[in-house]
């Protein structure tokens, strides 16, 4: 650009040339007057604040508690990162949707079909939203089809942020059972992936989570220690 803008006369494939830089690399900034898309889908996320956001940022806490609905609820398509959300028993009270609220991003709520649960799909800017949570850890196309692992930013990441991601995600998953306080979460995913998800929420909840087969069984005690996150 600092070379065009002192030729103005030089076309893309002048400038190409002259810079020794392939000439499509350079072409939407040249012909179109503009910047490619991957730039202002950047500058669409600093503008939002997902891109400089902070463990105890308000922006951060709606990109955790997204990150933990795409893995629990929700999904992001592969083709071209749009996401959507399930909404839980509470319907459209779900805390998914406080979530996209404090995100800042308009989003619209599909009715589900052939017996599926509603869903809250971003209508502004989904793309990028789809891609921030992808690059912080949330999985991208069908899960089934996926090797899941949990997000790198849990480890070491203060409790509250940790209790929100299984918060999120328990209000999701978790099955209640009559005249019991027991939970069990119970997915067909890769078993180490079940483990480590366990192991998460047996530290948030301070002890009484064991994984057994596919299921993860949040003991009575446990769900008590939880009452302060779900």
């Amino acid at each position: 650009m600092r070379y065009a803008s002192q030729h103005l006369n030089k076309s893309s494939h002048a400038v190409a040339t002259a810079t020794d830089t392939p000439r499509p690399r350079i072409r939407t900034w040249i012909d179109r007057g503009g910047e490619p898309d991957c730039v202002r889908g950047l500058e669409t996320a600093r503008e939002y604040g997902w891109l400089e956001a902070d463990y105890d940022n308000p922006e951060f806490t709606a990109l955790n508690t997204l990150v933990a609905n795409v893995f629990s609820g929700g999904s992001i398509t592969a083709t071209n990162y749009q996401p959507s959300f399930a909404l839980n028993h509470r319907g459209e009270e779900s805390h998914v949707i406080d979530a996209i609220e404090l995100a800042g991003v308009d989003y619209q709520v599909v009715d589900g079909r052939e017996g599926r649960a509603d869903e809250a799909r971003p209508t502004e800017d989904a793309s990028v939203l789809g891609r921030v949570l992808a690059v912080l850890g949330a999985p991208v196309g069908p899960k089934t089809d996926t090797r899941l692992s949990l997000p790198d930013y849990l480890e070491g990441a203060p409790d509250d942020v940790r209790e929100t991601f299984v918060y999120s995600y328990l209000e999701n998953r978790a099955i209640e059972h009559d005249g019991k306080a027991t939970l069990t979460v119970r997915e067909d995913r890769n078993r180490d992936y079940l483990e480590s998800l366990a192991a998460l929420i047996d530290d948030v909840a301070g002890g009484g989570v064991r994984f057994s087969e596919r299921d993860i069984v949040v003991s009575a005690d446990a769900t008590r220690a939880l009452g302060t996150v779900r």
